[in-house]
């Protein structure tokens, strides 16, 4: 059984419709992966529903953690999955945080939530696998924790674990022909190399039920996805004030006063401001004429009393993360089924 070189999936000539065809079992890539690398453009919008992988052996887990991610950092108990495992946390997509942000704080943060919950990472390193920061000493780091197993990196779909898998094998002058990008759940076969006295495996991405993928197509969400430093949008709002997060979701401002709220987006997603609709009419009539990207089907509200000082994120799917201080009400109005999270903010 051949597998495709892209993206890992065991190549068919059978059904065009189906994932990892090829008109030939001659060639390398699929058709997917082939339009993709050559192309820029995705015909089959299957999302691989991929789970955490299986790891039997005593191994070294890099878990790769997005920024974009922040709002599901412990979802998931790596203790549990991997019990005899040690386990290295990497932040990835760094260089789309601003400059200001205090990276030492949010790692303090981390550990602290992390420790409450009796989870243990040896290390936490910020990374940019795109601008090949900080990979040198994550190499380090993987070098001092081997201690001759296999490294696993394991994490969410579009969190970057391919294209970080290809700096690290760079650095060590070995070429790999593993595909990375914004389709999420891209690789979908392991990826093994030799590393040190062992390998390294790229496994497939963990499945994030309530995508932005799901409801638009790869061409809308490729270009809504943050990959590039991001300067919030910053809206001083009254109580009774909406924004419009182009035709995907709206956040509305109910209660707390007159209040600062940091938008954070990609610089192709449309913001508008406008006075509260509580039926939402206005929205759903206008969304088509007003943005390029809109979302057809049916939305619901969901409402929050936040309290405290302390400043929380609201995070729709991982194409907008929302940041205000203090106690309010808010409302996000957003697809049935579109992931929408509040937890603590991170920056």
């Amino acid at each position: 059984m051949k597998k495709c070189n892209g993206c890992g999936i065991i190549l068919q000539s059978d059904s065009e419709q189906a994932l990892g065809y090829v008109k030939s079992l001659d060639h390398d890539l699929c058709m997917d992966c082939f339009n993709l690398k050559h192309y820029q453009k995705v015909k089959n919008q299957t999302i691989i529903k991929g789970d955490m992988p299986y790891v039997k052996e005593e191994a070294l887990i890099v878990y790769v953690l997005s920024v974009n991610h922040l709002s599901l950092r412990l979802k998931y108990r790596l203790d549990r999955h991997f019990p005899n495992s040690k386990s290295i946390l990497v932040l990835n997509h760094l260089d789309t945080l601003e400059k200001s942000v205090n990276v030492n704080r949010m790692i303090h943060k981390i550990r602290e939530e992390a420790n409450v919950l009796k989870m243990r990472f040896e290390e936490i390193i910020p990374v940019s696998a795109l601008q090949n920061y900080n990979i040198d000493l994550l190499i380090q780091t993987l070098n001092y924790y081997q201690n001759h197993h296999n490294i696993y990196l394991v994490g969410f779909q579009n969190s970057g674990k391919s294209l970080l898998f290809k700096r690290i094998l760079e650095k060590q002058h070995v070429e790999t022909t593993v595909l990375s990008g914004k389709k999420p759940g891209l690789t979908q076969g392991t990826f093994e190399m030799p590393y040190q006295d062992k390998l390294i495996i790229d496994t497939p991405g963990i499945f994030l039920e309530g995508g932005i993928a799901e409801f638009l197509p790869y061409e809308s969400y490729k270009d809504l996805a943050i990959e590039t430093r991001v300067k919030p949008t910053i809206y001083q709002l009254n109580e009774g004030q909406s924004v419009y997060l182009d035709g995907i979701a709206v956040f509305s401002y109910l209660e707390g006063g007159f209040k600062g709220i940091s938008f954070y987006t990609s610089s192709k997603m449309n913001l508008h401001r406008t006075k509260y609709d509580e039926t939402y009419l206005k929205f759903e009539t206008r969304k088509n004429a007003l943005f390029n990207n809109s979302i057809e089907t049916e939305f619901k509200k969901h409402k929050f009393k936040l309290k405290g000082h302390q400043k929380m994120e609201i995070a729709i799917a991982d194409v907008a993360f929302i940041h205000l201080s203090g106690e309010a009400t808010v409302e996000i109005y957003a697809p049935v089924g579109l992931r929408v999270t509040v937890v603590e903010a991170l920056y």
